[in-house]
């Protein structure tokens, strides 16, 4: 028995959803906590970095787990933009703005994305030398560089926080308005969080973060 294109629709917003929230979403909460270690100094940074590098099979995590898990999502995202023709004048208005926001916030996490692993990746690689605390100082005493984390930060955290109330709607987490209600609070509260986490761990990179 074929599905309908509704049903099929249905079915990609749950995948979507749930590749945002699982795999890439509990990367970005690891990617934070590790960045959390600048703070600390170059040396607890750079051992933390370290710790990593000795984890076995480190490539073949990073390119299954990671980057494909993100690319799957940031593809489907796109597809199911372009092929669903979302009527935005179906949403209420704050519904309208949240979803408009959405999928810019995730074209422009797209962009950080690749300005990122180009700075901590391609450029360390290119180079010839080790990514670790004082390359990520240099990188953020740069305004441009600044301001684009900055920038990519504010797009992750409303991404990722707008993309888990979407999850709790789609798989019928959330159902009732009351709930419905109290998650927009709670994923705008997670929203504030990870950007002030985000913006103090660049910070630390300045010397001028807080140590919590």
């Amino acid at each position: 028995m074929s599905l309908s294109n509704h049903e099929k629709r249905f079915y990609w917003l749950r995948l979507h959803s749930l590749s945002g929230v699982v795999p890439v979403g509990l990367f970005v909460l690891l990617h934070f906590y590790t960045n959390s270690f600048s703070v600390k100094g170059p040396q607890a940074y750079d051992d933390r970095l370290a710790s990593f590098d000795r984890l076995p099979f480190l490539t073949a995590f990073e390119v299954l787990f990671i980057y494909l898990p993100i690319l799957f999502h940031a593809a489907l995202g796109i597809w199911i933009t372009v092929r669903g023709k979302q009527n935005l004048a179906s949403y209420p208005h704050f519904g309208n703005l949240r979803y408009t926001l959405q999928r810019l916030s995730g074209i422009g996490v797209l962009l950080f994305v690749g300005a990122h692993v180009y700075k901590t990746k391609i450029e360390p690689w290119w180079g010839g030398f080790p990514i670790n605390f004082a390359h990520m100082s240099e990188a953020m005493s740069e305004p441009l560089t600044l301001a684009v984390y900055a920038l990519g930060i504010l797009g992750t955290a409303y991404h990722l926080a707008n993309g888990l109330w979407t999850f709790c709607i789609t798989w019928g987490i959330s159902v009732s308005r009351t709930s419905q209600r109290w998650l927009t609070v709670a994923t705008l509260v997670l929203f504030g969080l990870l950007f002030l986490m985000g913006m103090n761990n660049i910070l630390g990179f300045l010397g001028k973060g807080m140590e919590l």
